[in-house]
């Protein structure tokens, strides 16, 4: 029984981000382990078709990373993806939740503009590290 005026999260919401880890982690780990003998040189459909990377590009080789145990390889693979996930595992903290909140009472027009520019940056990284740029 919470004690009024203090906020305790149900204890499904309170594992929620160990859980997220888990699972996160696991996925990483069996990528970081597997080995596809002739895997297509990239699962990227716009990369594939036009050579240009997108946003994601280097999202899969950053879970390898992780999963290989290399943080630094994994983030200068794809950052956008990298810290992604770290923010999708921190949104079920105590902090994360009310961070949440704070971003769902923003109008729509900061979401859309922090949206852009963080999908506008992720691109910009992947034209550089391609050479592109």
């Amino acid at each position: 029984m919470a004690v009024p005026g203090t906020s305790r999260l149900p204890l499904a919401t309170a594992w929620l981000p160990l859980r997220r880890f888990a699972v996160m982690g696991a996925g990483a780990l069996l990528l970081g382990a597997v080995r596809i003998p002739n895997r297509p040189h990239t699962v990227c459909l716009l990369r594939l078709t036009t050579g240009i990377p997108c946003p994601l590009c280097g999202g899969t080789t950053a879970a390898v990373r992780v999963g290989q145990g290399h943080l630094a390889a994994a983030l200068a693979a794809n950052p956008l993806a990298f810290l992604g996930a770290i923010v999708l595992v921190l949104a079920g903290t105590p902090r994360g939740v009310i961070a949440v909140g704070y971003w769902r009472s923003q109008p729509m027009t900061v979401k859309v503009a922090l949206g852009t520019a963080i999908v506008a940056a992720g691109e910009c990284w992947q034209l550089a590290r391609f050479g592109l740029l």
